[in-house]
């Protein structure tokens, strides 16, 4: 196994835990001759993903914005440019309805987060002249330009890798529906990386629709070159999100290399509204109309709409200058597709939850809520967005979704992430299949189809649907004219049987989707196992399949501590022809084998990286961790595996993570002395395209790697 080096780019500010004078950096500062030492507690989360955060008491005020900036939608027919408006300055407008102010009173304010009172901040100031606009004859609606994030949380092989589509029935959809070129889905995301092999013959025009230069970091604003540059999201480097959101809906399939799309044909056009920090209201919802064909900042719009667009970003509450911009773009004919948000709540989030949207929920490996996904009523549909902090499958990797991804290098390759935002493609994908199946279909049509087919009774909150691509394809070429497809179709209700640590008993439905029967010939277990007994029952007479269902049973006596894993094929005759089916088995025994490792914390200088203060911790100890001693300063708390014994954290297949969560590390400033306790995070499993020998090893560098104390 090649190790991978940790990105680092640690551009945000530090959080203020303790009111007092400032403290030096990485280690340094408190008194004069007399420095301050204080300790540092917490617990870590073996694996899981980001610890939730109760939603703050002052609301919207602590999501992220543009400080100062109000964003409008102005009436029909009314011009920004010509609004006498006191206490404003017009910073920018263009051909389409949305136009960004600058509120004075916003001017040489503080920020909640660096420890501003609310009534003082700069946020309760942009807040309150975004309420102050609203009141102007000229503007419909107006909003702080909210800042919102790719809903998503990084990690990296091949086909027989990515559980996910055996989930959502794509192995017998590609038999029937493969996609078509006539067919365009827009990535609204971070942008693509354009010279990945994957995406070769499959891209359209697209757009960067970034304002800000620094945000957008290709050294101008808006402009028609979507190539993602890199966010510098994580200390590992840059997220390429959408990079791995463009390769769930669309990477080349049964091509003999990497991995398989959703849909092998589909145009995918990248419109980039995502940078470094995320992105801003206006930018997202300009980038919805261009996708759209409709008018927006740009005064341009691509030769031909979007028919789908994927959303696989969001942020709390129902922004009204989101929603006008996509009710804009359903009417102009286009399905808009968004994930669900990843807090792990039941609050709606923008712009998933509008009626115009199809808000998509992430499972994971054994169709269940994922532990991070939203569960909000508004969720219209569930897909694959996996779990990072599991492997169910036995197959020595993450439970978490596959697909392309580069990195800030230049290396191209494909990694494992999850994440609502892997959850939606997943349906974006389909409906593009559905498109291809039948152009007529309109995208309420789409949407129907979707949800209509959708499997039920899965435990999913709400009474939710998980998308089945065939069901939908079949019900597509029906209502086409194609009728029933006139052959045996073989179906698994689902590819894996969990029992976990204590279940001793388990049923999977069994079912001929197609035509004709289909008489059981036989099973095996691959490889075979004695603590396995399986039996193949007939329980639904006449329903086109002998033997419709496989029950389980497990026995653990004699089994050691640690996972075991089987896989089940049933073979079943139609006439002279042979289809088989397979199902995944897996338990655990004892202990789960992932928290048996000792834990190094570390407390590094956030600008050199140097490992300034190191503890210890196990299971053994609950993974609580206190650190002693530590002098003021600023640093960054990072917790890892050191598996291979090299002396560094976050290799491929090593544990990590950083505070208060790894896709948004935020470097902690200590001051004046005093404890600071509660300091939780998680940890996740670190895996890279390396690891699986998909390329050449990286060339050494400068890039740091956090490194523990000998």
């Amino acid at each position: 196994m090649m190790n991978t080096k940790t990105r680092t780019s640690l551009l945000l500010p530090a959080v203020a835990l303790f009111a007092a004078s400032c403290g030096g950096g990485g280690g340094g500062g408190g008194a004069a001759n007399v420095p301050q030492t204080t300790t540092l507690q917490g617990t870590l989360q073996m694996p899981q993903v980001a610890p939730q955060i109760a939603p703050p008491a002052t609301g919207m005020l602590e999501q992220p914005m543009v400080p100062g900036e109000v964003v409008v939608w102005m009436k029909p027919g009314r011009d920004a440019a010509s609004m006498n408006m006191e206490g404003f300055d017009l910073v920018r407008t263009g051909a389409g309805r949305t136009a960004i102010f600058h509120a004075r009173c916003s001017e040489g304010r503080s920020s909640i987060k660096h420890g501003a009172r609310v009534e003082d901040s700069v946020e309760k100031a942009t807040c309150d002249a975004a309420e102050q606009m609203k009141l102007h004859d000229d503007v419909m609606i107006a909003s702080p330009n909210y800042i919102y994030q790719a809903t998503v949380q990084p990690n990296d092989t091949y086909y027989q890798a990515q559980w996910h589509y055996d989930q959502i029935n794509m192995p017998q959809t590609w038999d029937l529906q493969q996609g078509s070129s006539n067919v365009i889905v827009a990535v609204l995301d971070t942008g693509i990386v354009s010279s990945h092999p994957e995406f070769a013959g499959r891209l359209v025009g697209g757009y960067d629709m970034i304002s800000d230069p620094q945000r957008a970091r290709d050294g101008d604003g808006r402009d028609p070159n979507p190539e993602d540059v890199g966010d510098l999201q994580t200390p590992q480097g840059s997220s390429f999100h959408g990079t791995h959101c463009a390769g769930t809906i669309g990477a080349n399939g049964n091509d003999g290399q990497g991995v398989a799309g959703v849909d092998w044909n589909c145009k995918l056009m990248n419109v980039r509204c995502l940078g470094q920090g995320g992105g801003t209201i206006e930018d997202i919802a300009n980038a919805i109309l261009w996708a759209a064909g409709l008018p927006n900042a740009t005064g341009t719009v691509p030769p031909q709409r979007a028919d789908i667009i994927s959303m696989s970003l969001g942020g709390p509450g129902l922004n009204p200058i989101m929603q006008q911009a996509c009710d804009q773009a359903a009417a102009a004919g286009v399905l808009l597709v968004a994930a669900a948000g990843n807090d792990n709540t039941d609050q709606p989030q923008s712009p998933a939850a509008f009626d115009s949207v199809l808000s998509v929920g992430a499972t994971d490996i054994v169709r269940q809520r994922a532990p991070y996904s939203n569960f909000s009523p508004t969720v219209d549909l569930w897909a694959p967005g996996g779990d990072m902090s599991v492997d169910r499958d036995g197959d020595g990797f993450p439970d978490g979704v596959l697909s392309t991804i580069a990195d800030d290098n230049g290396n191209l390759g494909y990694t494992f992430y999850q994440g609502t935002s892997m959850a939606c493609p997943h349906v974006a994908g389909v409906a593009a299949l559905l498109k291809a199946q039948d152009p007529s279909l309109t995208a309420s049509e789409l949407r129907q189809l979707l949800i209509g087919t959708a499997v039920t009774g899965l435990n999913l909150p709400n009474q939710g649907r998980l998308v089945d691509a065939f069901a939908a394809v079949q019900a597509a070429q029906q209502g086409g004219g194609g009728g029933q497809p006139n052959a045996p179709a073989l179906v698994a209700a689902q590819s894996v049987a969990d029992f976990g640590a204590d279940l001793t008993e388990l049923s999977v439905r069994i079912e001929n989707r197609g035509t004709g029967d289909l008489v059981l010939d036989g099973g095996f277990a691959t490889p075979p196992v004695s603590w396995l007994s399986a039996e193949v029952f007939d329980v639904t007479a006449n329903d086109g399949i002998d033997g419709d269902e496989l029950r389980l049973s497990v026995d653990r006596t004699g089994l050691p501590n640690g996972v075991e894993q089987t896989t089940i094929t049933l073979n079943y005759l139609a006439g002279g022809q042979l289809l088989s089916v397979d199902v995944a088995v897996r338990l655990q025994v004892g202990q789960s084998t992932v928290t048996s490792d000792t834990v190094f914390v570390l407390l590094v200088d956030p600008v050199t990286f140097e490992t300034k203060y190191q503890t210890e911790t196990s299971v053994g100890q609950g993974f609580s961790f206190a650190m002693q001693g530590v002098v003021d300063g600023t640093y960054l708390l990072v917790a890892g595996t050191d598996r291979d014994n090299d002396d560094f954290l976050g290799d491929a297949g090593e544990l990590f993570g950083a505070f208060p969560s790894l896709d948004q590390p935020i470097p902690v400033q200590i001051v004046g002395g005093r404890a600071a306790t509660n300091l939780s995070f998680a940890l996740q499993e670190t895996v890279t395209v390396t690891s699986f020998g998909l390329g050449d090893e990286p060339a050494d560098d400068a890039a740091p790697r956090f490194r523990r104390l000998d």
